[in-house]
Protein backbone atom coordinates (compact mmCIF):
# COMPACT_ATOMS: atom_id res chain seq x y z
CA UNK A 1 0.00 0.00 0.00
CA UNK A 2 2.70 2.69 1.00
CA UNK A 3 2.21 6.06 2.59
CA UNK A 4 -0.27 7.98 0.92
CA UNK A 5 -1.56 11.60 2.00
CA UNK A 6 -5.27 12.56 1.36
CA UNK A 7 -5.95 16.30 0.24
CA UNK A 8 -9.09 18.34 -0.03
CA UNK A 9 -8.94 21.37 -1.87
CA UNK A 10 -11.24 23.98 -2.56
CA UNK A 11 -10.93 27.34 -4.46
CA UNK A 12 -10.96 29.55 -7.03
CA UNK A 13 -8.75 30.69 -10.10
CA UNK A 14 -9.22 32.33 -13.68
CA UNK A 15 -9.84 30.33 -16.62
CA UNK A 16 -6.13 31.11 -18.68
CA UNK A 17 -4.66 30.28 -15.18
CA UNK A 18 -6.38 26.66 -15.09
CA UNK A 19 -5.32 25.60 -18.15
CA UNK A 20 -1.84 26.56 -17.90
CA UNK A 21 -1.80 24.28 -14.70
CA UNK A 22 -3.62 21.44 -16.36
CA UNK A 23 -0.67 21.71 -19.16
CA UNK A 24 2.38 21.12 -16.91
CA UNK A 25 0.51 19.04 -14.45
CA UNK A 26 -1.06 16.38 -17.00
CA UNK A 27 1.06 13.21 -16.73
CA UNK A 28 0.87 10.11 -19.34
CA UNK A 29 3.25 6.93 -19.26
CA UNK A 30 2.66 6.09 -22.61
CA UNK A 31 3.78 9.10 -23.94
CA UNK A 32 7.50 8.98 -24.13
CA UNK A 33 9.66 11.37 -21.72
CA UNK A 34 7.65 14.30 -22.21
CA UNK A 35 5.05 13.14 -21.03
CA UNK A 36 6.87 12.05 -17.95
CA UNK A 37 8.40 15.46 -17.24
CA UNK A 38 6.71 16.46 -14.15
CA UNK A 39 8.04 14.29 -11.71
CA UNK A 40 10.94 15.73 -11.60
CA UNK A 41 9.55 19.72 -11.03
CA UNK A 42 8.81 20.78 -7.32
CA UNK A 43 4.80 20.65 -7.92
CA UNK A 44 5.25 16.35 -9.25
CA UNK A 45 3.02 15.81 -5.53
CA UNK A 46 -0.14 17.66 -7.76
CA UNK A 47 0.14 15.96 -11.19
CA UNK A 48 -2.22 14.06 -12.56
CA UNK A 49 -2.87 11.93 -15.04
CA UNK A 50 -6.00 11.65 -17.20
CA UNK A 51 -6.19 8.63 -19.04
CA UNK A 52 -4.80 6.08 -16.39
CA UNK A 53 -5.99 7.96 -12.99
CA UNK A 54 -5.25 6.67 -10.07
CA UNK A 55 -7.76 4.79 -7.91
CA UNK A 56 -8.06 7.54 -4.90
CA UNK A 57 -6.40 10.08 -7.03
CA UNK A 58 -6.76 13.80 -6.77
CA UNK A 59 -7.61 14.01 -10.37
CA UNK A 60 -7.59 16.52 -12.70
CA UNK A 61 -8.20 19.80 -9.85
CA UNK A 62 -6.93 23.04 -11.73
CA UNK A 63 -11.08 24.07 -12.66
CA UNK A 64 -12.10 28.08 -12.66
CA UNK A 65 -13.27 26.35 -9.53
CA UNK A 66 -11.74 23.98 -7.70
CA UNK A 67 -13.11 21.21 -5.41
CA UNK A 68 -10.90 17.59 -5.44
CA UNK A 69 -10.45 15.25 -3.35
CA UNK A 70 -7.79 12.29 -3.51
CA UNK A 71 -4.58 11.13 -2.69
CA UNK A 72 -1.44 13.02 -3.91
CA UNK A 73 0.28 11.58 -7.18
CA UNK A 74 2.65 9.39 -5.21
CA UNK A 75 3.63 7.76 -1.94
CA UNK A 76 5.55 9.38 0.66
CA UNK A 77 4.65 13.26 -0.18
CA UNK A 78 4.68 15.60 3.21
CA UNK A 79 2.59 18.55 3.74
CA UNK A 80 5.73 20.56 2.79
CA UNK A 81 6.36 18.89 -0.61
CA UNK A 82 2.74 20.15 -0.90
CA UNK A 83 3.54 23.34 0.00
CA UNK A 84 6.56 23.61 -2.15
CA UNK A 85 4.66 22.45 -4.92
CA UNK A 86 1.95 25.22 -4.43
CA UNK A 87 4.79 27.30 -3.78
CA UNK A 88 5.99 26.84 -7.93
CA UNK A 89 2.65 26.68 -9.06
CA UNK A 90 1.41 30.24 -7.71
CA UNK A 91 3.59 31.86 -10.23
CA UNK A 92 2.36 30.62 -12.81
CA UNK A 93 -1.41 30.91 -11.58
CA UNK A 94 -1.27 33.82 -9.70
CA UNK A 95 -4.81 34.16 -9.66
CA UNK A 96 -5.26 30.89 -7.27
CA UNK A 97 -6.96 31.11 -4.40
CA UNK A 98 -6.76 27.61 -1.94
CA UNK A 99 -7.72 25.99 0.56
CA UNK A 100 -6.11 22.68 0.69
CA UNK A 101 -6.42 20.24 4.14
CA UNK A 102 -4.09 17.88 3.83
CA UNK A 103 -4.46 14.58 5.38
CA UNK A 104 -2.03 12.41 7.73
CA UNK A 105 0.28 10.00 6.59
CA UNK A 106 -1.37 6.33 5.55
CA UNK A 107 -4.33 7.94 4.40
CA UNK A 108 -5.81 9.14 8.09
CA UNK A 109 -8.21 10.93 7.65
CA UNK A 110 -7.06 13.47 10.44
CA UNK A 111 -6.05 17.09 8.59
CA UNK A 112 -2.93 17.58 10.14
CA UNK A 113 -2.16 21.36 8.25
CA UNK A 114 -4.24 24.00 6.06
CA UNK A 115 -2.22 25.74 3.57
CA UNK A 116 -4.19 29.04 2.27
CA UNK A 117 -2.83 29.84 -0.98
CA UNK A 118 -4.17 33.67 -2.51
CA UNK A 119 -2.03 37.31 -3.56
CA UNK A 120 0.38 35.13 -4.53
CA UNK A 121 1.55 33.82 -0.98
CA UNK A 122 1.44 30.23 0.25
CA UNK A 123 0.92 29.91 4.11
CA UNK A 124 0.64 26.16 6.03
CA UNK A 125 -1.27 26.59 8.72
CA UNK A 126 -3.16 24.60 12.39
CA UNK A 127 -6.09 22.26 10.57
CA UNK A 128 -8.92 24.25 9.98
CA UNK A 129 -11.00 21.25 10.69
CA UNK A 130 -11.12 18.27 12.11
CA UNK A 131 -10.66 15.62 8.90
CA UNK A 132 -10.28 15.60 5.30
CA UNK A 133 -12.63 13.00 3.25
CA UNK A 134 -11.55 10.94 1.08
CA UNK A 135 -12.62 10.29 -2.52
CA UNK A 136 -16.25 9.35 -3.14
CA UNK A 137 -17.13 5.95 -4.12
CA UNK A 138 -18.33 7.33 -7.62
CA UNK A 139 -14.96 9.30 -7.99
CA UNK A 140 -13.82 5.74 -7.27
CA UNK A 141 -15.48 3.68 -9.71
CA UNK A 142 -15.33 6.10 -12.59
CA UNK A 143 -11.43 6.13 -12.25
CA UNK A 144 -11.31 2.15 -12.08
CA UNK A 145 -13.89 2.71 -15.09
CA UNK A 146 -11.33 4.85 -16.66
CA UNK A 147 -8.53 2.01 -16.49
CA UNK A 148 -10.78 -0.42 -18.01
CA UNK A 149 -12.02 1.04 -20.79
CA UNK A 150 -9.01 2.71 -22.29
CA UNK A 151 -7.80 1.50 -25.27
CA UNK A 152 -4.67 -0.34 -25.15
Amino acid sequence: MGNWRTVNMSGSMSAGDAAKLTRILEYDFGSGADGLKVWSEPYACLAFNPRNPGLCGLGAWPRETVSACGNLAERGYSVDDVRKALDALVIIAPSMLLKVHCGGEYESDECVATISVGEGLVVVGKPERATVAGPSTDQMMGNLFANLMRPL
